[in-house]
């Protein structure tokens, strides 16, 4: 029976949707952040505003999470970086927080360290907590393989978001299973390669009223590094993953339902939106339920 019972946990991943927003301020949509779980192992892709929170929401303490990846430098996608790291310390976390991420990491998390060398000191002084757990690392990785241990394999790939260079996307793989995580990106054909056999593909959205278009040049070049419904839609036929879930959701006077209507005029299989606290259960079956957003 414990054999059974460890083979079909090998073969089983769980992702919780923390943030499917965007720089603008929601109470509904926080910033990116999107929580793997696999082989008793968490991974973080992003941290953008209010992932500690949604972490509570979510019945986990932030000390639990040492591996963060990011999947590119705006302010949507980290601005929650800070928090995570200095509420797991509060919470002792246990090993170091690891944050691998595209070239302007290590700026980033330098930063970080000079930012909170004097809350760290006080908060050391003050309660006697262990300044050593206080540590954070970064890696500037490269596209290929950024983890593997433990059963669980992470790839990095590079995605189109110019001028953002580079960009990247993730494929997770644990057994027979596969996430694939787009990060931002308009088309590209980078992404739909290692995005095949995917059991469940997280992929951003963004859709805009064109008469809203024509009379804003800004807003055009906004839209235009990010995958609207017909780009998804020939994303979504080339790779045909067993389920796709809309994140990073950027929407100009139009609905999410006309976005998921739209694409679904051009593609036949499983595609939903995606809300904060959705979680995915990724094994023989896929299965979708939402956290209490009141926890």
């Amino acid at each position: 029976m414990l054999m059974l019972l460890q083979a079909a946990y090998a073969d089983y991943l769980e992702v919780t949707l923390l943030g499917t927003g965007t720089p603008r301020p929601s109470i509904e949509r926080f910033g990116s952040a999107t929580l793997v779980s696999a082989g008793g192992q968490f991974f973080l892709f992003d941290v953008g505003r209010g992932a500690t929170i949604r972490l509570k929401q979510a019945g986990i303490t932030p000390n639990q999470i040492d591996k963060v990846f990011l999947t590119h430098l705006h302010s949507d996608h980290i601005s929650g970086l800070d928090d995570l790291w200095i509420t797991g310390w509060m919470w002792q976390r246990q090993q170091l927080l690891d944050v691998s991420g595209p070239t302007g990491t290590h700026q980033l998390v330098n930063g970080l360290r000079d930012a909170y060398a004097a809350d760290i000191s006080y908060r050391g002084a003050n309660v006697g907590l262990d300044d050593d757990k206080a540590k954070i690392e970064s890696v500037e990785i490269e596209p290929g393989v950024v983890y593997q241990q433990e059963g669980v394999t992470i790839r990095a790939f590079l995605v189109e978001h110019a001028p953002v260079k580079p960009a990247y996307g993730y494929r997770v793989e644990f057994g027979d299973r596969v996430v694939v995580i787009s990060g931002d990106t308009t088309y590209s054909e980078n992404l739909v390669k290692h995005a095949q056999k995917a059991d469940l593909l997280i992929h951003e959205i963004t859709a805009a009223d064109p008469a809203l278009l024509k009379r804003n040049k800004r807003l055009n070049s906004v839209v235009a590094y990010h995958t609207n419904p017909d780009q998804m839609a020939e994303v979504l036929n080339k790779t045909n993953p067993r389920l796709a879930v809309l994140n990073h959701v950027l929407l100009f006077a139009v609905s999410e339902e006309q976005v998921i209507d739209k694409i679904k005029m051009q593609y036949s299989g499983d595609v939903t939106m995606g809300y904060d606290l959705m979680k995915i259960g990724v094994g023989n079956t896929i299965d979708i339920q939402r956290i209490n957003l009141e926890n």
